[in-house]
């Protein structure tokens, strides 16, 4: 980790420590993501071995978290993701540091039941993104193809739905993502809206929405001038089965003055997860996932599909040890198939601090 980036984060911390420590209660919190990941590729389409790519061990994740309650209504959070990295360039050490979370948020300042307001860096609530709890290793569909970070800075209105039926977000948001700051966000903001509706138990349907635009478009260059992204998500849980289904778009306008250019992509992701905790003497959970995503309706043979088969081992509450193999599949005859094997323990831990 660069010298700047290291004194900046610790800088943050000390200050977030200091601030809480007059806080009813702070808790610390720390959970990494230990991972050997195996890549293989084919290196001719008729060749029958693959290529070794990747075979190493690292620290794919390490959240480092407090989080401090100052009233029955104010709460703050703060989170730094700690992670090994190859950018020699940026991080000399092999290490990199990032802000994941760093918000306040208020309950009862407006006067609706079971709403909150929260200020800062918080999760982006599209799809299934602000939810995932990583069943199988990859990322959630819209975070995996780059539709939509899984943290931004603004401002979040949410609320439950009375009676249990649900819950809703709306959101106002840089829309450029966690890691991009300064410089790097233009000046309009994007706006997203969020519902998830529980109708019957068990059974959950949602949908999300965000739009963004910007007038710094000229024709001269290669920026899109309004994007708009949706999601449209389905669950249902049943006994031991739990299915997860959704259905993703992304469109970016570009326009000139006498013509408009967009990009439209779609994808869907279909993950049915079986816990056996219930047929047999130990917490083991047996997952299929399948993604497709195509990067452009209008260009044919550009899109892929993944496949995915894990299987995790809840060992305990705060232990989770994780298989998976994933392959990759490219419309593209030209391109060979991708195959990851990972294998992954998550672990956590959380002590109180104050109270």
């Amino acid at each position: 980790m660069r010298k700047s980036s290291r004194k900046v984060c610790w800088v943050l911390l000390f200050t977030f420590i200091v601030s809480t420590l007059e806080a009813g209660e702070t808790t610390l919190s720390m959970e990494l993501w230990n991972r050997f990941t195996q890549t293989r590729t084919k290196p001719k389409i008729t060749a029958d071995y693959q290529d070794v790519t990747r075979n190493a061990f690292s620290l794919e994740r390490g959240y480092f978290g407090l989080e401090s309650k100052f009233s029955d209504n104010i709460k703050g959070k703060f989170t730094i993701d700690l992670f090994s990295t190859d950018k020699g360039d940026k991080y000399g050490d092999g290490a990199g540091a990032k802000l994941k979370y760093a918000y306040l948020e208020f309950s009862k300042l407006i006067p609706i039941k079971d709403s909150k307001l929260t200020l800062g860096l918080d999760k982006t609530y599209f799809g299934t993104i602000y939810d995932w709890s990583y069943p199988v290793i990859e990322k959630a569909l819209e975070d995996k193809e780059g539709v939509i970070s899984s943290a931004d800075y603004g401002i979040t209105f949410s609320g439950y739905i009375p009676n249990g039926f649900g819950e809703y977000q709306l959101q106002m948001i840089n829309g450029e993502g966690y890691s991009k700051a300064g410089k790097y966000v233009n000046v309009n903001p994007a706006g997203v809206a969020n519902i998830r509706l529980i109708p019957l138990p068990g059974v959950s349907i949602g949908g999300s929405l965000i739009y963004e635009q910007s007038d710094t478009l000229t024709p001269t260059n290669k920026d899109w001038n309004k994007r708009v992204c949706s999601a449209g998500v389905g669950r249902l849980a049943y006994g031991p089965i739990d299915i997860w289904l959704e259905y993703l778009t992304k469109q970016y306008f570009r326009y000139y003055t006498t013509k408009e250019d967009t990009l439209t992509s779609y994808g869907l992701m279909i993950m049915p997860i079986i816990k056996l905790k219930s047929l047999i003497p130990a917490d083991i959970d047996l997952l299929v996932r399948y993604d497709k995503w195509d990067p452009s309706m209008h260009t044919q043979n550009d899109g892929w599909s993944t496949r995915i088969a894990g299987l995790n081992w809840n060992i305990r509450q705060d232990m989770l040890l994780q298989f998976n193999w994933e392959q990759k599949n490219y419309q593209d005859t030209t391109k060979c198939p991708v195959n990851d094997f990972m294998v992954q323990l998550r672990w956590k831990f959380t002590n109180l601090l104050g109270g």
